[in-house]
């Protein structure tokens, strides 16, 4: 039997799950080079108007992309080094661990479901607030 790592997981795996993330850490700077080669690409300006408006939607698509990607890396990189710091599956708010189907789903998961859903009410509240009329 595997010795216990941090709370609920065993070594083998805590080694799977950073297996896991580092194989998405790879897969997202490939996706992050190839979304810079492309927007070289696009960098040439088209000498035709009409094909302006589908250049410029191209772009923000490329933009969104990367956003997203990098946002995703940085979420990698810091569930690898929780692995690191001994905190993997742990969650951040509550200290509870986070469920290993939740992990085997999202390995760089930073919240159990209770907290994370309390965090998603807590974000959808602050955007309604936002888009709220003031009369």
């Amino acid at each position: 039997m595997a010795s216990t790592a941090t709370k609920g997981l065993t070594k083998a795996q805590i080694g799977k799950f950073r297996q896991q993330l580092e194989d998405k850490d790879k897969e997202i700077r490939a996706s992050l080079e190839t979304s810079r080669a492309g927007k070289a690409l696009i960098g040439e300006q088209t000498q035709n108007l009409e094909d302006l408006p589908v250049q410029a939607h191209e772009e923000w698509i490329f933009l969104n992309r990367n956003s997203i990607d990098a946002s995703l890396l940085r979420e990698v990189e810091e569930a690898l080094e929780r692995i690191e710091e001994g905190s993997y599956g742990e969650c951040m708010d509550c200290d509870e661990p986070i469920s290993t189907k939740r992990l085997e789903a999202i390995p760089w998961a930073r919240y159990c479901i209770s907290c994370q859903e309390e965090l998603a009410a807590i974000e959808a509240d602050s955007r309604l607030a936002e888009n709220k009329p003031r009369f």
